[in-house]
């Protein structure tokens, strides 16, 4: 009890009851006013302090993460591929890894393409809602310094201290921004209350318009708001309270200022409370307890100073000293909570460091660790290899099975990963993708290793009775001279991409490949501009009438005359075309050239209908028919001139759909006929409702029709379907004389092939149409 503070001033007061009162008052009195200015001057050094630390902290954190997150290669694909509510997914599942009240994606035009505001509701659940500027125009210029704007945004009357990072694709490309906000309001002053014990919050000031972001505790009065805006706008201070202040930035035409205040006699009620106490005792007792009580002042005052100087030599982040002194037992407990406080600074920021660094589902490392792992390797001239793993049907796992299993499946590889090669650094870079990186790997030891890991990995895994068979496909990247970690993991992606069109298990680079990527690249970019500046041409490959052996129509197939690579055959660019949304484009660009080549064989008295083929993406607008319908009146070709071709598998992505666009044709006059038919999924059933005209049978059943007794069936089953529901047939494949005649005795309407002719350009067409015998 006698190490306590009021226990001891008690004793010593007594002790020295007859201590010169006079001088003891005037001691103390100077003391006080010394600690007053003193403890005033700490207080607010103390606050700016801790503003700084939490804005910075603040602002590293968001520039970190949206780094992070830019990085993440499921978010460029999904930003890629365009589809806009599973990149709004994966920015929500990015935003509240760090519980971020806003998150924003803006792309390269300038448009923002995501903005999610989260919230709460009156319970405390958090809401996630699109923000107002969804679609809209980012309001900031859209340049390479994107990342030197503003820090601060104001959406819809809320403040967001935000940071963006750049999307980039193909090395350097920027492709758009993805950033990361934390609301600015009540619950920050609030925070900044508990830390420093004075009244906080931030104030936007627009010439005589004043509004509050946010401020802690109760509503700020009038009085205070006066009192602040003052000091703020004109530096007056008002020597009753204690001020301090910080100018933010401008937002939007407004200055934002940060303040802290409180009336100084609350601040200092504590330390007036002793000195009446003192000055009570003092008044009481004899002249020499008062020279006493300066002695205790003295004593009170040293540990209240040491501790203000560890203070601020912790707040500089020497977290590893221990603060003490030698005082009362309320002083130690003190020193002994700035302790804790500072082993608990460090244990939250070895956790940020390990959040940043390692993957919280799996434990394992991450992009950045992989970077800071890799890099003093190549630095070093280290021989290393990298390994992308992307484990198989990840996807559809999560949908049907959920994502909690989807999860255990996860973790499940990554365990089986790190038990392959405890010298391999394994690390996980997004859902369904992992890297091992060796150092000093042998490049002849590889294709065993990489058998070795698909047996690993290959092993059936069971999760509450559900087995699975767990497959990889890998993409392997060798270090050479010159060559950092982003491209050996470019390189690794490329070489798994190749792996995945050409159906292998792994695939390790090699430049040809790269250079067949960086083409198919290419011709992305530039397929817009062939539609545009008229550099595809239709070839034509005739049908013959097996009735009349007449050639009454033919089918127009399309070819891109590229000014620098020359002819590129449709399988090249066609599915570049669906992948980019610029199917519905080249189609319309076939049909009004196909318009005008029935025009010029009109004029030259030739009479020819034209197939051209339509796809699944078309029959999903459902503008195309109607634009059709219209396009054909316009030229005024007649509906009987023009066939529509489609595959078996445009109608089963959507049936219901697929059988609405092509009622409303079939009701116009145009004719429709299957393409393919035979090599994909529609039913019997369903062909029967189908409203088409025809069915071309596919070449793979009638290019070895009479060699093989099994494609005579399918071909002679499939005369009989069709003539049974009404339905023409034309052979696509004829190849030789016997089989033009075979399929002639069968009733089989019409036939097309390389018998007959290649696909031709118009002007050889002509010709060779003037000279065959079927003309």
């Amino acid at each position: 009890m006698f190490n306590r503070l009021q226990t001891r001033i008690f004793a010593f007061f007594v002790l020295v009851i007859i201590a010169v009162l006079a001088l003891s008052f005037w001691l103390s009195y100077q003391s006080n006013q010394r600690l007053e200015q003193q403890y005033v001057a700490n207080q607010l050094e103390v606050a700016s302090l801790v503003f700084e630390s939490q804005y910075d902290n603040r602002n590293y954190y968001l520039a970190a993460f949206a780094s992070t997150a830019a990085k993440d290669f499921g978010l460029k694909d999904i930003f890629i591929d365009g589809d806009n509510r599973s990149f709004l997914v994966a920015l929500n599942n990015h935003r509240g890894r760090i519980n971020a009240s806003l998150a924003m994606a803006v792309s390269a035009d300038g448009t923002v393409i995501g903005q999610l505001v989260a919230s709460q509701d009156d319970l405390g659940q958090e809401i996630v809602a699109l923000g107002s500027e969804q679609h809209a125009s980012f309001r900031y210029h859209i340049d390479t310094e994107f990342d030197q704007i503003s820090p601060f945004y104001l959406l819809d009357d809320k403040l967001y201290q935000i940071k963006f990072s750049p999307l980039t694709s193909g090395g350097d490309s920027v492709i758009g921004w993805v950033g990361f906000g934390f609301l600015i309001g009540d619950s920050l002053a609030n925070s900044l209350q508990k830390l420093t014990g004075l009244n906080s919050g931030f104030m936007l000031i627009e010439q005589d318009a004043i509004s509050h972001v946010g401020h802690s505790g109760l509503a700020i009065e009038q009085h205070d708001t006066q009192l602040v805006t003052q000091y703020i706008v004109n530096d007056q201070l008002d020597s009753d309270y204690i001020l301090w202040k910080q100018f933010l930035g401008e937002v939007d035409d407004k200055s934002l200022h940060a303040y802290m205040y409180k009336s100084r006699s609350d601040l200092l009620a504590s330390l007036e409370s002793q000195w009446l106490q003192q000055v009570a005792v003092l008044l009481l007792m004899l002249p020499v307890s008062l020279l006493l009580a300066f002695w205790i002042s003295g004593t009170i005052t040293r540990p209240i100073k040491q501790l203000i100087g560890q203070a601020r030599f912790i707040a500089k982040g020497n977290y590893h000293s221990n603060v003490s002194v030698d005082s009362s037992v309320e002083l130690q407990q003190l020193a002994s909570e700035f302790t804790s406080m500072q082993q608990a600074i460090v244990a939250r920021e070895q956790a940020i460091e390990h959040q940043a660094f390692h993957d919280p589902l799996t434990n394992l490392a991450n992009r950045n660790q992989l970077h800071r792992v890799c890099e003093p390797w190549i630095e070093a001239g280290s021989s290393m290899a990298i390994c992308l793993i992307n484990i198989r049907r990840m996807t559809e796992v999560n949908v049907t099975l959920g994502h909690v299993v989807g999860d255990e499946v996860i973790k499940e590889v990554a365990k089986r990963l790190c038990h392959i090669n405890p010298n391999a650094l394994a690390c996980r870079l997004s859902g369904d993708e992992f890297v091992l990186a060796f150092k000093e790997f042998e490049h002849s030891t590889f294709d065993r290793f990489l058998a070795m890991l698909q047996v690993q990995i290959g092993q059936h895994y069971c999760y509450k009775d559900i087995s699975l068979h767990l497959q990889f496909t890998a993409g392997v990247s060798f270090s050479q001279p010159g060559v950092d970690i982003v491209t050996l993991l470019r390189q690794a992606d490329t070489a798994l991409q190749h792996a995945k069109i050409n159906k292998r298990d792994y695939q390790i680079y090699d430049a040809n490949i790269d250079k067949n990527s960086i083409e198919r690249f290419q011709l992305i970019n530039e397929l817009k501009e062939a539609i545009e500046q008229n550099q595809l041409v239709l070839y034509y490959q005739p049908k013959l009438n097996l009735v009349q052996q007449k050639i009454t129509h033919v089918e127009a197939l399309v070819r891109w005359i590229h000014p620098k690579r020359g002819i590129i055959p449709p399988d090249t660019f066609i599915p570049i075309a669906e992948k980019t949304m610029q199917m519905d484009a080249l189609t319309r660009w076939v049909i009004t050239e196909a318009m005008a080549q029935y025009h010029r064989w009109q004029a030259k008295g030739v009479n020819m209908s034209i197939a051209v083929n339509i796809s699944a993406e078309n029959l999903k607008d459902e503008l195309f028919c109607h634009w059709v319908i219209e396009t054909l009146a316009q030229h005024s070709v007649p509906v009987s001139a023009m066939t529509l071709e489609i595959t078996e598998d445009a109608v089963v992505s959507d049936p219901e759909l697929a059988i609405k666009q092509l009622t409303l044709l079939r009701n116009n006059g145009l004719t429709l006929s299957i393409d393919d038919y035979g090599t994909g999924y529609s039913s019997l059933a369903q062909l029967k409702q189908l409203p088409v005209d025809e069915l071309k049978i596919d070449k793979s059943f009638v290019q070895k029709l009479l060699h093989t007794e099994a494609d005579q069936i399918i071909v002679q089953s499939t005369l009989q379907l069709a003539h049974n529901l009404g339905l023409k047939v034309v052979a696509e494949g004829i190849e030789d004389n016997e089989t033009l005649q075979w399929l002639t005795e069968r009733h089989c309407e019409m036939g097309q092939g390389f018998y007959l002719s290649r696909p031709l350009p118009e002007l050889p067409f002509n010709d060779w149409l003037s000279q065959s015998e079927f003309n």
